[in-house]
């Protein structure tokens, strides 16, 4: 029976939410009720860390998205919640099992009973059986008698027909009924959340240590011969970084003099040129210490050149953080130079979780686990942020204004604008420059009903009571 009422109020009450508004502080109200509805279900489990924080980063996420609701906040808030229900699922899964385990959960988890063979209960603790069949008849039969008769009566009686035919059923709106129903199924789904058995019994069973072998004489002599090959490799690995690096500094002496054309190619190829880079780094470090070679005793030289390697690596990182810094300082903040940064700093914590590998003999899947976890931390992070202000606001103090740019902006960065007197300028869009998504339109954003409440829209709407419907 408690099933049956979770269920039915988070069917309504995703129609509530949802039905025909766009995201608001309807997200943040559907998360509370998840939260509250799998506490029900699953209340020995609340206090375990990654649950606590998953639901921690659904809230935070939903809170930004009725704050600033940038397209950021709204990808972190899906990522979140099925993170949420994947760790409600099995609470010790790595971050991408708890993605895998949510997304199961959230289309099939009805059909869980029908995958797995689930326990029974056990003995001495009988539970309480709903006679679900018994409540289908109570409804369904006396509904379709009424129907029946209804139809019977209104053709043998023209006053009742009459009767019939005054009632105004358009307030019955079936899209609404459909939507409670997707919401009602939705919450069947996660009420209470199974995980794929093999798949994250695999995980949980698979450990971050490497374990060595017990090696015959040839398996020894293959061994030490692939340490020679990676020894060899990284050697001419590391000459020939020192050799970009050489190239780094003196680009980074002249680059004052260097045109803005010449400035950015250098920044986004020396971008795309690292992401090349350090995943191959990454990936051959991963491939060379994958085994029985972290074991032998006479590695130490490998060791130490994958150390200067992972360091000269680092050190093109700062190098290319530099020139994105002063394409900054002279033209400006954008969302792709921020996102460089990010990605410079995701960098960093690679190399140095690779390190970690290498010193520690740790595994592949350690680097997938930890890597995951980081960069996942790091969107969240990313996207509690309104970026879009912070970047009208820095450009406009600068004096780096690209009014096409900032327009292409809004809403997120309305409010900066109104405050530096150009909102209604820049809220026309004239220039016509928008990335992928429709012009600004100030009616609809700021006419929003109490589901879509954004705080931006808000503030706005607060001097434009008259706006047109």
């Amino acid at each position: 029976m408690k099933k049956t009422i979770i269920i039915t109020v988070g069917g309504l009450l995703f129609a509530s939410l949802f039905y025909t508004q766009s995201l608001g502080i309807n997200a943040l109200l559907y998360s509370t009720f998840l939260m509250v509805a799998l506490a029900i279900s699953r209340k020995e489990i609340l206090l375990k860390s990654s649950i606590i924080f998953s639901g921690i980063a659904m809230l935070s996420s939903a809170v930004a998205i009725s704050v600033h609701g940038s397209a950021w906040s709204i990808a972190a808030y899906f990522l979140s919640t099925l993170m949420y229900i994947g760790y409600v699922a099995s609470y010790r899964s790595s971050i991408y099992v708890s993605w895998l385990n949510g997304f199961y959960n959230a289309v099939f988890g009805i059909f869980h009973s029908f995958f797995y063979q689930l326990e029974p209960p056990k003995i001495g603790e009988p539970k309480k059986k709903i006679a679900t069949g018994q409540v289908i008849k109570l409804i369904g039969i006396p509904s379709v008698l009424v129907v029946v008769f209804t139809v019977l009566y209104r053709s043998s009686n023209p006053v009742f027909q009459k009767a019939l035919t005054a009632i105004d059923f358009s307030f019955i709106d079936m899209l609404w009924i459909f939507t409670a129903v997707l919401g009602a199924f939705i919450m069947a789904n996660i009420h209470d959340p199974q995980p794929i058995k093999e798949v994250t019994a695999r995980d949980q069973n698979y450990p971050n240590q490497l374990v060595p072998n017990a090696l015959n004489d040839l398996q020894l002599k293959s061994v030490a011969n692939e340490s020679q090959i990676g020894f060899i490799s990284i050697l001419c690995l590391n000459i020939l970084l020192c050799l970009v690096l050489i190239t780094e500094i003196l680009f980074l002496t002249s680059i004052t003099d260097l045109e803005a054309r010449i400035l950015s190619d250098a920044v986004h190829q020396g971008v795309y040129a690292s992401i090349v880079s350090i995943v191959l780094a990454l990936g051959v470090i991963a491939f060379i210490f994958r085994g029985d070679v972290n074991f032998l005793k006479n590695n130490q030289k490998l060791r130490t050149l994958t150390y200067i390697w992972i360091g000269l690596n680092a050190l093109l990182v700062v190098s290319i953080c530099i020139k994105n810094y002063i394409y900054i300082q002279d033209h400006g903040l954008t969302h792709k130079r921020i996102g460089v940064m990010v990605y410079l700093f995701l960098t960093i914590i690679g190399l140095f979780t690779t390190y970690l590998k290498v010193t520690h003999r740790l595994n592949f899947v350690y680097l997938l686990r930890r890597n995951m976890a980081v960069g996942y931390v790091i969107i969240a992070i990313y996207a509690l942020i309104n970026w879009s202000a912070i970047i009208t606001d820095h450009n406009i103090k600068a004096d780096k204004i690209d009014q096409s740019y900032l327009e292409s902006l809004l809403p997120q960065n309305a409010l900066v604008l109104k405050e530096q007197g150009l909102y209604d300028l820049y809220s026309q869009q004239k220039s016509g420059y928008r990335y992928y998504s429709d012009p600004y339109n100030e009616a609809i954003f700021i006419n929003r009903n109490w589901q879509e409440f954004n705080w931006i829209a808000h503030q706005l709407g607060l001097d434009h009571e008259d706006l047109p419907q």
